[in-house]
């Protein structure tokens, strides 16, 4: 059995433009929990404790509140019996997945991040040039981001609900899904306004040296980089993005020729949308096991920004 009804807990500009378009199924089973007045063509609750009184148990909830909120939200929606679905960052440490996978399996329920990269088609082909990790000497991940709306919650000056945990959730749960560690690392950030801009961190794990990037600039850059022991560098583009999009790739060999190749990705939203709940709550548990370690690189990261 597939999702056939979705209750969105929270209204912002990502749930208007990309999940609310990615879900295929009628919209009088689309309801939406959120304070703003002014959205049409769905039944609105302004209170997220009366809407889950009043829904029925065959709603999903999709959290899609600011990552400083999501465990509290998360938290009462399982605890009312819902199954969930949670934007990325799921939470922001161990203590509290921890609590919310007790909570889960307690109740019987599935909590699933919405990381929707790891299902696009161009992470299928990723996978097949990482496989050899013996023969690779660099991977640099770099996710900037052109700058936020002043109403955004990016502006928080809270490091909770700041670039660390929204966007460094992406580099940094990919490499918690291949199987590296940062323990020891350099790190080198920037604060404008008091808000958390710029975030340069480097650190080697099995053997490999690792760059991450992830910042607020006028030019949007977004991809993963692979560097081999031969100077052959393949860059994927597009990699965190999850709308349907033509990607270009590039393979640059050590003779410096360049090749290029497409990825005609759909949309990875939609695909997850239209899984089975079986297959929801298969997946769910691999990546709660993804989620521990990246999230425990983020809180070392945390402790080292200095505001």
């Amino acid at each position: 059995m597939k999702i056939k009804k979705v209750c969105i807990v929270g209204y912002g500009s990502h749930v208007e433009k990309t999940i609310i378009p990615s879900l295929s199924i009628k919209k009088k089973n689309i309801k939406i929990i959120s304070s703003k007045p002014a959205i049409k063509n769905f039944e609105i609750y302004p209170n997220i404790k009366t809407a889950l009184k009043k829904i029925d148990k065959r709603y999903v909830i999709f959290n899609a509140t600011p990552p400083n909120l999501h465990f509290k939200t998360s938290k009462l929606i399982l605890n009312m019996g819902f199954n969930l679905i949670i934007e990325k960052p799921i939470c922001l440490n161990v203590k509290q997945l921890s609590k919310l996978k007790m909570l889960s399996n307690k109740q019987g329920l599935f909590i699933f991040e919405n990381m929707m990269y790891f299902y696009s088609d161009q992470f299928l082909i990723f996978k097949k040039y990482i496989l050899n990790k013996s023969k690779i000497d660099t991977i640099k991940l770099n996710f900037c981001l052109p700058n936020f709306n002043k109403d955004s919650f990016r502006s928080n000056t809270n490091l909770n609900s700041s670039l660390l945990y929204d966007v460094g959730c992406y580099p940094f749960s990919l490499i918690s899904y291949l199987g590296f560690e940062m323990k020891d690392f350099n790190i080198n950030h920037r604060f404008k306004n008091k808000i958390l801009n710029y975030l340069n961190i480097d650190f080697y794990s099995k053997k490999i040296k690792f760059f991450v990037k992830i910042g607020f600039f006028r030019k949007y850059e977004n991809f993963v980089e692979i560097v081999y022991s031969d100077k052959t560098k393949v860059r994927f583009n597009y990699f965190f993005y999850g709308k349907k999009i033509k990607k270009k790739n590039e393979i640059i060999l050590s003779n410096m020729k360049k090749k290029t190749f497409i990825v005609n990705e759909n949309n990875a939203f939609k695909k997850i949308f239209n899984f089975e709940i079986k297959k929801i709550e298969r997946l769910s548990k691999k990546k709660i096991i993804i989620a521990y370690r990246y999230l425990k690189m983020l809180n070392r990261i945390k402790k080292n920004i200095k505001q």
